[in-house]
């Protein structure tokens, strides 16, 4: 009978957000696929063997598809692993009766945290590959949202899109690197869009004022 491949959450960054669930499955995996920092980060026995995830995605899974049977195998996936991630691809490519699936925790969750705020009020948008999405529009029917946001699509890409909205009557706060040392959370005004330099993915909060 195959062996269930696991996917595993690791969360925003830091080792220690990772849940205790997820580390004993990678404790004893016998083959651990994610990438170079993952790997790094996560996987510290030495009698694993790891395979490094970049843009050769189809040649892992035919692999992953030839050892399950007699190997465990453990991918590792930023964030959420079935939150705009890397596990829908592998539940598609494997089938979900083949997946055992480790939450782990979002982004957004560990930001509103920080801020200690709820986020129950906030939509969520997610611009990550994003090919054909109306920004504008989010941000006339939305009061409260979330734009994850990618090296492409990232604040001076909003920017561009919602210089005729009144933009006075938002609170802007922009985050990245988080749960690393290098982490940073700012409250950003409109003009500081096309300031910030932006180095990775990033998390946009935008709130209207209260009137």
């Amino acid at each position: 009978m195959d062996k269930k491949v696991v996917i595993v959450g690791c969360g925003p960054g830091a080792p220690d957000l990772l849940t205790i669930r997820g580390k004993g499955a990678i404790q004893e995996a016998d083959v651990v696929v994610g990438s170079k920092r993952l790997l790094s980060d996560f996987v510290k026995k030495k009698y694993c063997t790891t395979i490094v995830l970049e843009n050769n995605y189809q040649d892992i899974f035919d692999e992953v598809d030839r050892i399950k049977e007699d190997k465990k195998v453990v991918f590792l996936v930023s964030g959420d692993p079935l939150f705009h991630s890397f596990g829908e691809s592998i539940i598609e490519r494997l089938g979900r009766e083949n997946c055992e699936v480790i939450p782990g925790v979002s982004s957004f969750q560990y930001l509103f945290c920080k801020l200690k705020e709820s986020w129950k009020a906030y939509s969520i948008f997610s611009l990550h590959g994003a090919k054909e999405i109306d920004i504008e529009k989010i941000f006339i029917e939305n009061n409260r949202f979330i734009l994850l946001l990618d090296p492409k699509h990232n604040l001076k890409f909003v920017k561009s899109k919602i210089r005729s909205i009144a933009v006075r009557k938002y609170t802007f706060f922009v985050a990245s690197h988080l749960s690393m040392p290098d982490e940073k959370i700012s409250k950003i005004s409109f003009d500081d869009f096309d300031k910030i330099k932006e180095e990775s993915l990033s998390i946009l909060i935008v709130l209207v004022h209260d009137e």
